[in-house]
C-alpha cells in the first residue's frame, strides 16, 4: 500500500510541474452499489454515500489529469428465503482520470482506480433478529477497476457528476470466486 501511495504523490508533483493550471475541490453524492460476477445471484442495488477531494492539472484548453481520493461506501442488498443480507464495504478508492471536454460545460471523465479495502461488514435481518458480524477476512485488499463518466459545468466551480466504477479484479478472497464492484456515483463537485 505504501508503494501505490507513493506512486500517487508522486503523479501529483509530477503533474503540478507541467500543468498550466491547477484546480484542488471537494466531491460528494450518492453510490448505487452492487457486486457483479458469476458468483454473485440476484443482488439489489445498494444506496450509500461517497466523498472526497480531487486536483485537477490542466494539459490544455480541453484536457486535464484528474487525480482523486475518495472515501466509498459500497456493497450490495439480497432478499431472499425471509430475510434479507446487507454486505457494507468501506473503501478508499484513488481514480486517475483524464477530464476531456466535449463541449462547453460537457466533459468525458475516464481512467484507472484503485480501490483500497478498509472494512466490510455482513448483516442478515430475518426480521425476528439481525445479526451483523465483521467480514474483513472474505474480502481482498485491492480492488482494481475502470472509472467512466460524464460531468456538467453548473458555473466556473460547482459540476454536477454521473460516474460508473467498473471492478475488473475478484474482490472476494478465495481462489475461484468471481465478484467485482460496480457503482453507479451520483454527485457534486466545488473547485477552489
Amino acid at each position: 500500500m505504501k508503494k501505490i501511495l507513493l506512486l500517487v504523490a508522486v503523479l501529483f508533483v509530477g503533474t503540478s510541474l507541467f500543468a498550466q493550471d491547477v484546480k484542488f475541490g471537494l466531491k460528494g453524492g450518492l453510490n448505487f452499489a452492487n457486486f457483479k460476477g458469476d458468483d454473485i445471484d440476484d443482488s439489489d442495488v445498494k444506496t450509500d454515500i461517497f466523498i472526497g477531494a480531487f486536483a485537477r492539472f490542466a494539459i490544455d484548453e480541453k484536457l486535464a489529469f484528474q487525480p482523486e481520493l475518495v472515501y466509498s461506501r459500497q456493497g450490495f442488498k439480497m432478499d431472499g428465503n425471509g430475510s434479507d443480507v446487507t454486505w457494507k464495504s468501506n473503501y478508499l478508492n484513488i481514480p486517475l482520470l483524464l477530464r476531456a471536454r466535449l463541449a462547453d460545460k460537457f466533459h468525458a471523465i475516464a481512467g484507472p482506480q484503485i480501490g483500497i479495502h478498509l472494512s466490510s461488514e455482513a448483516e442478515v435481518d430475518s426480521g425476528d433478529a439481525t445479526i451483523s458480524g465483521d467480514a474483513d477476512d472474505q474480502m481482498k485488499g485491492l480492488d482494481l477497476g475502470l472509472a467512466l463518466g460524464f460531468e456538467y459545468d453548473i458555473s466556473e466551480k460547482v459540476a454536477l457528476g454521473l460516474r460508473y466504477n467498473l471492478g475488473l479484479s475478484n474482490i472476494i478472497d478465495e481462489d475461484d470466486a468471481k465478484v467485482q464492484n460496480s457503482v453507479i456515483q451520483l454527485g457534486v463537485s466545488v473547485a477552489f
